[in-house]
């Protein structure tokens, strides 16, 4: 299913966007559209908290900054509002920007680390653009997670991508540092038992 694109407005404002409904879908801008993609299945959800837990764990303990999940709106540098699937901002950003945990607005950028979870209406040239907008906007680090391949494509920038099989590993590398999991354990069925 592609996602919906309504009618361009003028321009939309953060607070427009912020007054959008919660109607089932999740709202992003692009290039002046609204673009309203449906939500996501069980798999993509289950693969999401999974890797939101162990993240936001990590970066608790190691009080290195937030994770944040994908109702968090970024203005990208071209005026886009992008809203990753997972998404970490580090201490250092934060403070950079002198932005507050509390803020009742988008975060100004990219977030530090962007995760996508592939879904089956996701295109490459979308993931692409996403890709783009954020490493333009100072993202540092992006994983686009492909549950039908049980893969992550590791992209450090738009030219520097590698794609991991499940054998593999997230690395953290020098925006989580010391994060390491198993790219298996991202689709390990539960033990029941």
């Amino acid at each position: 299913m592609n996602p919906a694109r309504n009618p361009p407005q003028r321009e939309w404002t953060e607070s427009g966007l912020q007054a959008l409904p919660d109607d089932g879908f999740i709202h992003e801008l692009v290039n002046g559209e609204l673009i309203m993609r449906p939500k996501n299945n069980f798999f993509h959800g289950w693969i999401c908290t999974r890797l939101s837990a162990v993240l936001t764990q990590f970066a608790a303990e190691h009080r290195l900054g937030v994770v944040l999940d994908s109702s968090t709106g970024f203005w990208m540098q071209n005026r886009n509002c992008r809203a990753p699937d997972l998404s970490f901002v580090s201490k250092a950003h934060l403070r950079e920007l002198n932005f507050s945990l509390r803020s009742n607005t988008f975060f100004p950028g990219a977030p530090d680390l962007a995760v996508e979870i592939l879904s089956p209406h996701n295109t490459r040239a979308e993931m692409d653009d996403r890709l783009r907008d954020f490493f333009a906007s100072g993202a540092r680090l992006v994983w686009v997670i492909n549950p039908e391949t049980e893969s992550v494509e590791i992209c450090r920038s738009l030219s520097a991508r590698q794609l991991t099989a499940s054998g593999g590993f997230l690395d953290g590398e020098d925006v989580l540092p010391g994060f390491r999991f198993a790219i298996v354990d991202l689709f390990r069925e539960m033990d029941w038992e």
